[in-house]
């Protein structure tokens, strides 16, 4: 018995180191074709492959390749898949080198990649025409407390497009900070956003989303504010937090308003309540399905 385990380990450190040399050579293989005057679909079709297979050997030429208008995005996929630290820094100095599709596309790559050591360079693009928006999408993918601080000094200078990405790019840091426990750095900003008179109403409904999940239960007089409320876009907004939410005082909250609700909330109310699935709000369902 213990003989066959020993068999089988080796067996599987043979395949496993055989695996990883077929790898290595496919690899150099590859990197040849990068180099090489191979036509621009023999490379991308390169950098596909190396995007499954490509360790941090590949990060110097593939790096090369991110100012070349035809190849920076295969070069860029690639690079977005390779494990190595290598890759932010080659980003990061592409920055400050590449110019037009190509620039914005590494602004991208550093966001997909939530390089935090990118913060500062993106925070500088935020005043510059060209780059602003994918800045600032990039630095609300990042979500560190120091992006969302470029976000928020940035935001009430902007408008039209400019506002609109910022907006995202720190809903989007809001999304990040509350995975990382930072509850009320992400209160502080879904409350702004939500408070912006002039920001699009999308913007407006998905930051009362957040800042009523954000607060649990404390999230409950938002809720019923906004179920009361004229806009019909941000009591659709509080009511699909209150079906991603398992609060029971939000239950309460939901019953409570049924009754007095005119018609069309009360739609989105039964709705809501249907979906927590909780045998106390049939009766009140029942009712309103009678009126």
């Amino acid at each position: 018995m213990w003989k066959s385990h020993q068999y089988l380990i080796l067996a599987l450190t043979l395949l496993a180191a055989t695996t990883a040399a077929r790898s290595f050579a496919q690899e150099a293989d590859l990197l040849v074709v990068l180099r090489s005057d191979a036509t621009i679909e023999e490379k991308s079709a390169a950098c596909r492959q190396l995007a499954r297979v490509a360790t941090k050997e590949s990060v110097p030429t593939l790096a090369a390749l991110l100012g070349d208008e035809k190849l920076s995005h295969m070069a860029r996929y690639a690079l977005e898949a390779i494990r190595d630290p290598s890759v932010d820094g080659a980003l990061r100095d592409a920055l400050g080198k590449v110019q037009g599709s190509p620039r914005l596309g590494v602004i991208g790559s550093l966001g997909a990649r939530r390089d935090a050591a990118a913060v500062e360079a993106l925070a500088g693009l935020l005043d510059e025409t060209e780059t602003a928006e994918a800045a600032a999408r990039a630095l609300g993918n990042i979500g560190t407390p120091a992006a969302a601080k470029a976000l928020e000094e940035t935001l009430p200078g902007a408008s039209g497009r400019k506002q609109l990405a910022v907006c995202e790019g720190l809903l989007r840091s809001a999304e990040a900070l509350v995975a990382e426990g930072r509850d009320e750095a992400s209160r502080a900003i879904y409350d702004r956003l939500h408070g912006l008179a002039d920001a699009p109403r999308h913007v407006r409904a998905a930051a009362l989303r957040g800042a009523i999940l954000a607060r649990g239960k404390d999230g409950v007089p938002l809720l019923v504010e906004a179920i009361r409320g004229p806009d019909y876009a941000l009591a659709a907004a509080a009511v699909r937090a209150a079906m991603e939410s398992s609060v029971p005082e939000i239950t309460d909250a939901l019953l409570s308003e049924v009754p007095e609700a005119p018609a069309q909330r009360q739609g989105l109310l039964i709705r809501a309540l249907a979906d927590r699935g909780e045998p106390r709000v049939l009766p009140t369902v029942l009712q309103a399905a009678q009126g």
